[in-house]
């Protein structure tokens, strides 16, 4: 399957580092995740400390359901 620019995109966002991700029935962690897209650490940074980790959980619903969207705009 071919790469998209997206994912190519989404790749260069993303740290030399292995980030590895466990997905389970109910949750999703995370391992040593670096993100370097400076749209991403801007947004972040207007936001509280306290209130970042939440932040970044809504921004994540966000684009999963824009995604899920996409999906089905595109198998009409």
């Amino acid at each position: 399957m071919a790469d998209t620019e997206f994912d190519q995109t989404a790749r260069d966002a993303i740290s030399d580092r292995q980030v590895q991700v466990q997905v389970l029935a109910t949750s999703m962690t995370i391992h040593e995740l670096s993100i370097e897209r400076p749209s991403i650490v801007e947004y972040l940074r207007t936001i509280a400390p306290d209130k970042q980790a939440i932040a970044l959980i809504h921004a994540i619903e966000v684009g999963v359901t824009e995604m899920l969207a996409r999906r089905g705009r595109f198998k009409s």
